[in-house]
C-alpha cells in the first residue's frame, strides 16, 4: 500500500472516532410503597446501540458515552440495591428498549436555555410457563435546564437524570403491579402502558447564519441575520432571530423627495417569529418585527443630516436546509413595513437569503 494512501487511512480513522467515558451509577437506593414481594432477577438490554451517546464533555471534545459494567448489570444492581431477593418474592425481568442521554438548545421565556434529557423505555415482564411475558411498559423523559453556557453542569449531572428515570420507571411499575395485583389472577394480568405518545428525542437546535439580498419599492440593499431554533415535527417551532440592514434609495427615488441621496441603517430585532415545518428541510416563516435604526440624509446642496428610524415589519417566506448538521441554507421572504424614513411611509419587497446551518 502506497504511503500516503495508508497516511489517508489513519487520518479519516482519527478524525471519526470518538474518546470514550464509562458512566458509573452511584449506590444510592430509594423506597417505594409495599413493593417487597419483588426484586430484578436479570435485565435484558435489546438496545441496537449499547452506548448512551456521543456528547461534547467541557473541552468540548465528543465523548460516547457507556454506563460501567454495561447496561445489564448496571441496572440490575442499582435496582437491587432497594429490592432484596428473599423466599416471598417475585422475581421480575426487565426489558431494556431504550436508554440514553441527549443534550440540545431550547428556546426559553428568557432567551436560549441549554436542556439535557435522558430517555428510557422499558417492559416489565415475569416468566410464565418459560417464557417472558410483558406486564408493564413506560416511557419516560428526564429533563434538566441549564444555562446556555453551563456545559459543565450538564456533563456532570447526566449520572442523576440516570438513576433518576430509572426510579421514576420503577415507582410506575410498583404503582400498577400494586394496584392490579389484589383484582386479577397473575395469569390473566395484561400489560399495561404508560406515556405511549412522549416524545423520545431532544429537537436539533439550528445555528443559521444568514446574508441577504433586499429589493423594495423605494429601496435595495443587504443584510446579515442569525436565527437559532429547535426543530419540530408538530406544531409551531419559536425561533429567536436578529437582524442588521443597510440599505440605500434606488435611482430616482431621493431626488422624488428633494434629496440627492439616502442611506439607512436598521437593526431589526424580532418582535414575533414562526417557522412551520412543512416536511424535512423545508420550512415556512412568518415574522412580526420593530426596525429602528438611522437614515443618513444627503440634501441637494450636499449636506448631511441623520433621521431616526422606527416603525413596524412583517414578512412571509420559506427557508430551505437540504443538510441537517452542516451546509448551506436557501430563502426567500417577502416583506412589509412601516416606517418614519424620509422617503416612504410604506414600503413592500422581496428578500433572497443565501447562509450556513452550523
Amino acid at each position: 500500500m502506497k504511503p500516503y494512501i495508508l497516511l489517508s487511512i489513519c487520518l479519516l480513522a482519527l478524525l471519526s472516532s470518538y474518546g470514550q467515558e464509562m458512566v458509573s451509577l452511584r449506590s444510592i437506593p430509594f423506597r417505594t410503597q409495599k413493593m417487597d414481594s419483588v426484586y430484578v432477577q436479570s435485565v435484558i438490554d435489546e438496545r441496537t446501540v449499547k452506548r448512551l451517546g456521543v456528547l461534547e464533555n467541557v473541552y468540548a471534545e465528543p465523548i460516547e458515552l457507556f454506563l460501567k459494567e454495561g447496561a445489564e448489570k448496571a441496572v440490575k444492581t442499582f435496582y437491587g440495591l432497594s429490592f432484596k431477593k428473599d423466599g416471598r418474592s417475585t422475581p421480575i425481568y426487565i426489558k431494556l428498549k431504550e436508554l440514553n442521554v441527549q443534550e440540545s438548545k431550547r428556546r426559553m421565556n428568557k432567551g436560549i436555555a441549554r436542556v439535557a434529557r435522558v430517555h428510557v423505555e422499558m417492559i416489565f415482564c415475569e416468566k410464565r410457563d418459560g417464557l417472558l411475558k410483558g406486564i408493564f411498559s413506560i416511557k419516560h423523559n428526564e429533563d434538566d435546564v441549564f444555562g446556555l453556557y453551563d456545559k459543565a453542569g450538564v456533563y456532570a449531572t447526566h449520572e442523576k437524570r440516570i438513576r433518576a428515570a430509572l426510579e421514576y420507571c420503577m415507582h410506575a411499575f410498583s404503582k400498577a403491579y400494586r394496584q392490579a395485583k389484589p383484582l386479577v389472577p397473575k395469569a390473566n394480568f395484561k400489560p399495561i402502558k404508560e406515556n405511549e405518545a412522549i416524545e423520545q428525542r431532544l429537537g436539533q437546535w439550528f445555528n443559521l447564519i444568514t446574508l441577504k439580498g433586499m429589493r423594495s419599492r423605494y429601496f435595495e440593499g443587504y443584510g446579515i441575520s442569525y436565527t437559532g431554533f429547535v426543530d419540530s415535527k408538530k406544531g409551531l417551532i419559536r425561533p429567536y432571530e436578529t437582524s442588521f440592514e443597510v440599505t440605500w434609495a434606488r435611482p430616482g427615488i431621493a431626488e422624488e423627495n428633494g434629496y440627492s441621496d439616502v442611506n439607512s441603517f436598521v437593526f431589526r430585532p424580532e418582535l414575533y417569529f414562526l417557522y412551520k415545518k412543512l416536511f424535512k428541510g423545508v420550512y415556512a416563516s412568518a415574522s412580526g418585527n420593530v426596525p429602528i435604526g438611522y437614515e443618513i440624509v444627503e440634501d441637494l446642496n450636499g449636506d448631511n443630516s441623520f433621521n431616526f428610524v422606527i416603525g413596524i415589519g412583517a414578512s412571509q417566506g420559506l427557508r430551505i436546509i437540504p443538510w441537517q448538521k452542516n451546509g448551506l441554507v436557501f430563502g426567500v421572504d417577502f416583506f412589509q413595513q412601516l416606517e418614519t424614513s424620509k422617503v416612504y411611509t410604506f414600503d413592500l419587497g422581496v428578500e433572497l437569503v443565501l447562509g450556513i446551518n452550523f
